[in-house]
């Protein structure tokens, strides 16, 4: 330290603000969006069948029934006794389908391997892929590439247990193949790539949680590329009992969002990935991003009645910090892509927490547009945050707010007379101004809330990526099928 202080006393005063001017640049630098994928509910497969859902107003979430295999096999046997009272809120779901099959030789990953994988590690490593060709990215062995990846749970192997697979039935893979830690680490073996690697497990918020991470690594040279993504799976039916017992789940089977029929949400699963560099490195390439990160931040408030209790304070602070530090004026944000997952209580404190914090408490205040993915697509829980971040991104790219599927009545509990936020009933221009601007809320059950800032760039939109073929054959061992 003492030597670095001696060398910037022989500085000239222009000198030295020129190197913190260089050092803030770097620090605040745009990050690119320069790919994208997804596998959602409803075959939307691609972020271009994912945008014709939004732009229409469609609604893909719940009354499917119980998803099948490729082979048209139910995941659950509802027939079971002690299953057959959960068929009923089990077929209310917003599942993928065919999550057994996977190209496991394209990725270099033997047979047994890939049939004791855990398929949310194949559906990130396969939609990873997807979003680095659309980024039209090929990363040599030399070069630093970053993957962030958030995961929570870890279900493929309980129906072993419920079965009773003895040591004959058990793999040396199982280990890798359910850890969730192995998540990001099969996605930077599977791609052969070399650079920080990281599950994120913060809940609902572990997308943004990671896009935040990847963007300082990004700043900070750790990485000259990043993979950022989230993916989960609903394997275990057990867990939908506990959270319908705890009040969380929809009675009605529809999530929606600020309405005045909100009754909870709509379970669903889903994986969608971001590939990130900096913006001067995109403009040096010639990429044409869909949009760029201009601020992102992560906040806990820990002084809460209940770990899961919903803070509004905790909400006010992650925006502010993230709004501060990007530099943005409050006014200057026309749009904000909201956690607002159905909860009754939960719309009421974010719409209220919006208003205070991007200041429109006032009803003549700058109209601020609001809603929220799951409406569409129902919660998809750890990866509600990417289909979120994919969809403010690719609403930017359109210059088009979407319609907010669910929205028939405002809720009365929400003072919409008094603040200048609406929810839109029809897709619309994005408003004329001179920044499109747009802010992604996600807040994890525990408490991690995160907020990121985009922006959108000049020129016509970039085409998005219709759907891969699909590829590969079924992986899923017999023993781990719930009977």
């Amino acid at each position: 330290m003492k030597e670095y202080i001696e060398s910037l006393s022989g500085l000239s005063q222009k000198q030295l603000v020129l190197m913190l001017a260089r050092q803030r640049l770097r620090e605040s630098e745009g990050i690119a969006v320069t790919g994208l994928a997804c596998r959602l509910p409803g075959g939307l497969d691609s972020p271009r069948q994912y945008w014709e859902a939004l732009r229409d107003g469609r609604v893909v979430a719940g009354g499917g029934g119980i998803p099948v295999d490729s082979t048209g096999r139910p995941r659950w046997n509802v027939a079971a006794p002690d299953l057959a009272h959960l068929a009923g809120l089990l077929g209310q779901g917003s599942y993928l389908a065919d999550i057994d099959l996977f190209d496991a030789e394209r990725f270099g990953i033997g047979e047994e391997e890939a049939a004791f994988m855990d398929p949310q590690q194949r559906l990130l490593l396969t939609v990873a892929a997807e979003a680095l060709q659309d980024a039209g990215a090929a990363p040599g062995t030399d070069a630093r590439v970053g993957v962030f990846a958030g995961v929570s749970t870890v279900e493929y192997n309980y129906a072993c247990l419920r079965n009773g697979v003895g040591p004959e039935g058990l793999s040396p893979y199982m280990g890798t193949g359910g850890a969730l830690s192995a998540t990001a680490a099969r996605v930077a073996t599977g791609l052969r790539l070399g650079g920080p690697v990281l599950t994120v497990d913060t809940a609902c918020s572990s997308a943004l949680t990671a896009l935040h991470l990847a963007s300082h690594a990004l700043r900070a040279r750790e990485c000259d590329l990043a993979v950022v993504g989230a993916c989960h799976l609903l394997l275990a039916p057990f867990t939908t009992a506990v959270f319908a017992q705890a009040g969380m789940v929809s009675p009605t089977g529809r999530s929606r969002p600020f309405d005045a029929a909100a009754d909870g949400h709509v379970r669903g699963e889903g994986c969608g990935v971001l590939v990130l560099k900096r913006q001067s490195d995109a403009r040096a390439d010639g990429d044409v991003p869909y949009a760029v990160v201009r601020g992102s931040g992560i906040h806990q408030h820990g002084d809460r009645p209940a770990m899961a209790a919903a803070s509004a304070l905790g909400q006010r602070r992650v925006i502010a910090d993230t709004l501060r530090s990007a530099g943005i004026d409050p006014h200057a944000v026309h749009y904000v892509e909201a956690q607002a997952n159905g909860s009754k209580l939960g719309g009421v404190i974010e719409a209220e927490t919006l208003a205070g914090v991007y200041g429109r408490d006032a009803a003549d205040a700058p109209e601020l547009l609001v809603g929220s993915a799951k409406g569409t697509l129902g919660y998809l829980e750890t990866a509600s945050g990417a289909a979120g971040l994919i969809k403010t991104v690719l609403a930017l790219n359109h210059r088009t707010v979407p319609v907010q599927p669910g929205f028939d009545v405002p809720d009365p509990a929400i003072p919409w007379q008094r603040m200048a936020l609406r929810v839109p009933t029809a897709s619309q221009a994005w408003p004329d101004a001179p920044r499109r601007l747009a802010g992604v809320s996600a807040f994890g059950f525990t408490g991690t809330n995160a907020h990121v800032l985009m922006e959108g760039v000049d020129g016509p939109p970039r085409q998005a990526p219709g759907p891969a073929p699909v590829r590969g054959r079924r992986y899923w061992p017999e023993g781990n099928q719930w009977t």
